[in-house]
C-alpha cells in the first residue's frame, strides 16, 4: 500500500471527524479528545502527515544485551554510557540529524514522545540517573542520516518497572525496532512479551544477535531464531549478528553480518547505510497501517465512537417522536361575549347601509336615541335564554376569567401527560421533560401560559375578516331574509358561551376541533326604521334556523382560531427550543457527514 494513499485516507477521516464532532455534541456525545484512538489521530498521525516525515529507529532489548554499545556503533559516537551493570540506561537518548537550524526538532519530538519531558543531552551520564519523571535526552548527531531519528532505550525486562513504561512508550512511537538479543535473552519471557506486542502493533523489526560466537553459535542460530519468531509472531526485516570482540567493541569497530536464506552470512554490512536504504514508504506505510488498525478497532476505535453517536441520535429521535405525539387534550373554551359579537355584526351591517342611512344612523348613535330598542332587545334575549351569571356587567372580565380557567385546565393536562412520558428509559427525554415541568419550572409554565393569553386581543383583524366573509356569504345565499332583516335595520345576537375544544397536541403543530352540539340558539331582535318601530320575536322558523346556524359557525370559528393562536404562541414558550434540539440531535445519524464516516475504511 502506498504511503501517500494511506496518508490521504487519514487526512480525509480527520476532516470528516472534525465536522461530525460538532454535530455529535448536539446530540449529547462529548468530544472524543480524551479517547486513545483520537489522541493517536490528532497528536501522532496528523502532525506526521503534515510535516517532514522521519523514520524513527529504536535500539531495544533486555538487560546486558549491549544495546548502548550497539547504539554508539550505529551513530558513530559514544553518546550512551556503556554500563555493564543491569539496567544502566534509565532514560532514552535520541539523536537527530544536523540541520543547521532549518528544522525545529523540539515540537516534532514532543508530538512523538508526549509522555516524556525533553532534555538537551550534555553528557553520557545523564540517562543513567534514577528519577521519577520520564526524560528523553536529545541532541544532534554528526553521523545521523537526514531522515532518521535514532534512539537508545531502557531495558524491557528491568527490575525497575518504570523502565518498562519508558521502553513501551518509545516502542509505541518508533517506526522500526532493532531487537538486540543474546543467547541468554532471546527466550526470556519479558523480552518475548515486549516484542510480541510490537509485532501485534505491526512494527517492522530487525533482529540482531549480539556477542555472537561465530565459531560455536552458528549451528544454534536457526533454532534460536525460529523459537523467538514463533513465540513473538515477528517476521524480521533482516537478521544480523555482531561477534563478541571486546577490543573492537570499545573502539566502535564491531562488524555486522547479515544472515542469508541459505544459512550463511554476508558482510560485514554498514548498519547505518542499511537503515538509510530501508524502503522509507514501505516502512512508514506499515507503521501507519498499525496505527490505523487501532483507529479502526470496533471496540475502542472510531467505530465505537460512531456507535455511540448513532445510539444517542436514536434517543433524540425517540424523544422527538414522543413529544410530537403527546395526544389529545380536551378543554372547554369560552365563545366571544354576546355584546362584543353583536357590535362586530352591527359594524358589518352598518357598512352595508346606503350612504344617507349611515349618516343618519351615525347621528342617532351619537345622540343615543337609536340604541334604546337594541339594548332592550338584547336584555330580553339574555333574560329569556341565559341566567344572570352569564350576563355579567363586564362581559370581557368574565370572558377572560373563563379563558384563563380553560388555559389552566389545558396546562394541567399537558403536565400530566408529560409526567407519564418522563417515566421513559430515555435519559435525554427524561432530563428535558423534568427541565420543563419539574419544581419551580411548573409554576413558570402556568405563568407563561397566562402571559401568552393576556397578550392576545379579544378580536383581531383576522377574525374580523373571517366574520365579514361569513356574513357576506350568508347574506348572498339568503337574499330574502336579508331584505326582510334590512327593513328592520338592526340586529343583536346571543349564543351559549362555552365550546368544547379538542387539541391534538404536538411538539411541532396543533390540530383542533370544536364539539358543535353545545352551541345554542341565535335570535334576531328589532330596531327602528324611518317609518316607525317593530319587533321580531322569532321571525319565521326557517329564518331563525338559518341565523342560528350562522352564529354557531361564527362562534366555532372564533374559538378554533383563538385557541390555535394561543397554542401556537404557547408552543414557542413551552418546548419550541426543546423540539429544535431534539430534531437536530435526531438528524445527526441521518446526516451525510455521519454516513461518510461510517463508510470510511482502511484502503486496500
Amino acid at each position: 500500500m502506498e504511503f501517500s494513499k494511506l496518508a490521504q485516507s487519514v487526512l480525509e477521516l480527520d476532516r470528516l471527524l472534525d465536522q461530525l464532532r460538532v454535530l455529535a455534541e448536539l446530540c449529547g456525545v462529548p468530544s472524543p479528545e480524551h479517547q486513545d484512538w483520537y489522541a493517536l489521530l490528532k497528536r501522532k498521525l496528523i502532525p506526521q502527515l503534515s510535516e517532514k516525515a522521519f523514520l524513527i529507529v529504536a535500539v531495544t532489548g533486555g538487560t546486558n544485551t549491549g544495546k548502548s554499545l550497539l547504539f554508539n556503533h550505529l551513530v558513530g559516537e559514544s553518546f550512551s554510557a556503556v554500563d555493564h551493570r543491569a539496567s544502566g540506561t534509565k532514560h532514552p537518548v535520541c539523536l537527530v540529524p544536523q540541520t543547521a537550524g532549518t528544522t525545529s526538532f523540539e515540537p516534532i519530538l514532543a508530538r512523538h514522545f508526549e509522555s516524556f519531558q525533553l532534555m538537551v543531552w550534555f553528557n553520557a551520564e545523564q540517562p543513567l540517573a534514577v528519577t521519577e519523571p520520564h526524560y528523553l535526552f536529545w541532541t544532534e548527531g554528526r553521523n545521523v542520516p537526514d531522515r532518521l531519528l535514532l534512539l537508545d532505550t531502557p531495558d524491557v525486562d528491568s527490575d525497575h518497572e518504570i523502565n518498562w513504561e519508558r521502553a513501551r512508550a518509545v516502542r509505541h512511537a518508533a517506526d522500526v525496532l532493532i531487537a538486540v538479543l543474546t543467547e541468554q535473552k532471546y527466550n526470556d519471557a519479558a523480552v518475548r512479551k515486549f516484542f510480541r506486542e510490537a509485532a501485534e502493533a505491526g512494527k517492522p523489526i530487525i533482529v540482531l544477535f549480539n556477542m555472537f560466537d561465530l565459531n560455536n553459535d552458528v549451528q544454534h542460530l536457526p533454532r534460536w531464531l525460529e523459537q523467538f519468531c514463533e513465540e513473538t509472531g515477528i517476521k524480521p526485516l533482516t537478521v544480523l549478528v555482531a561477534p563478541y570482540d571486546k577490543e573492537d567493541a570499545e573502539q566502535l569497530k564491531l562488524p555486522f553480518y547479515e544472515l542469508q536464506n541459505d544459512g550463511t552470512f554476508s558482510g560485514p554490512v554498514n548498519l547505518e547505510k542499511m537503515l538509510t536504504e530501508l524502503h522509507f514508504d514501505a516502512i512508514k506505510s506499515q507503521t501507519l497501517l498499525g496505527a490505523l488498525k487501532i483507529l479502526d478497532d470496533p471496540a475502542t476505535g472510531v467505530r465505537s465512537y460512531l456507535d455511540t453517536v448513532q445510539k444517542s441520535s436514536a434517543r433524540f429521535a425517540e424523544a422527538l417522536n414522543t413529544l410530537e405525539n403527546v395526544g389529545e387534550t380536551v378543554v372547554n373554551w369560552p365563545g366571544l361575549p354576546t355584546a362584543i359579537l353583536a357590535e362586530e355584526i352591527r359594524t358589518w351591517w352598518h357598512s352595508g347601509r346606503p350612504g344617507w342611512s349611515q349618516n343618519v344612523n351615525n347621528i342617532y348613535r351619537k345622540a343615543g336615541n337609536i340604541l334604546a330598542l337594541p339594548v332592550r332587545a338584547a336584555q330580553y334575549i339574555s333574560s329569556h335564554y341565559f341566567s344572570a351569571k352569564n350576563n355579567p356587567a363586564e362581559p370581557l372580565a368574565e370572558f377572560y376569567r373563563k379563558e384563563n380557567q380553560a388555559v389552566t385546565e389545558f396546562v394541567s393536562r399537558i403536565i400530566a401527560r408529560l409526567e407519564k412520558i418522563s417515566e421513559t428509559d430515555n435519559p435525554v427525554l427524561r432530563r428535558e421533560i423534568l427541565e420543563l415541568i419539574g419544581g419551580e419550572h411548573r409554576a413558570m409554565l402556568f405563568e407563561r401560559a397566562h402571559s401568552v393569553l393576556a397578550s392576545l386581543e379579544p378580536v383581531d383583524n383576522d377574525f374580523r375578516t373571517t366574520l365579514r366573509n361569513h356574513l357576506t356569504e350568508w347574506s348572498t345565499k339568503n337574499p330574502k331574509i336579508v331584505g326582510w332583516i334590512r327593513s328592520l335595520d338592526s340586529i343583536a345576537t346571543a349564543a351559549r358561551p362555552m365550546i368544547t375544544v379538542t387539541f391534538f397536541v404536538s411538539g411541532l403543530a396543533l390540530g383542533a376541533q370544536v364539539m358543535s352540539q353545545v352551541i345554542g340558539e341565535a335570535v334576531v331582535a328589532g330596531g327602528v326604521t324611518a317609518g316607525g318601530e317593530a319587533v321580531l320575536h322569532a321571525g319565521s322558523e326557517g329564518a331563525q334556523r338559518s341565523i342560528a346556524q350562522l352564529f354557531q359557525k361564527i362562534q366555532e370559528d372564533y374559538v378554533l382560531a383563538r385557541s390555535k393562536r394561543f397554542y401556537a404562541e404557547f408552543h414557542k414558550e413551552l418546548w419550541h427550543d426543546v423540539i429544535d434540539r431534539f430534531r437536530t440531535g435526531a438528524a445527526v445519524a441521518e446526516s451525510e457527514i455521519f454516513r461518510q464516516c461510517r463508510q470510511w475504511a482502511i484502503p486496500d
